[in-house]
């Protein structure tokens, strides 16, 4: 794989995760999964099938069981994320501090961003 090979799945990536953490995942979603485990469970399982579809068509339906090995890491390490970070950041919240929930935020997304490229590096060994 060359260079720009790479850097156009990584950037693939970025715009599936901004789609299946962003876009699609709804208010419900958003407000519930810090104490609802359905709420959890259907955000998690809904951004990790953004990135099984968005993989199966950027791979041309090829590379199937790594795309569903890439989507299964990516449901359990999301839900595990989410999980966690989800109920500080809805403490943070509640308690106004507005500055710290943000931070909170964005260490989310970096742990995101982290468990997605160290899964894509791994599975193309």
């Amino acid at each position: 794989m060359n260079t720009l090979d790479t850097i156009l799945i990584l950037l693939g990536i970025l715009f599936l995760h901004w789609i299946g953490d962003g876009v699609l995942q709804t208010d419900k979603m958003a407000k519930g999964k810090s104490s609802n485990w359905e709420d959890l469970l259907d955000h998690t399982v809904m951004y990790s099938f953004v990135f099984f579809i968005g993989s199966m068509i950027y791979f041309a339906f090829t590379m199937t069981y790594a795309i569903a090995f890439f989507s299964i890491i990516t449901f359990f390490f999301h839900t595990a994320t989410d999980y966690v970070t989800s109920r500080i950041n809805s403490k943070l919240w509640k308690d106004g501090k507005v500055h710290n929930f943000f931070v909170s935020v964005l260490f989310d997304q970096f742990l995101h961003f982290v468990q997605l490229f160290l899964t894509f590096y791994f599975l193309t060994q």
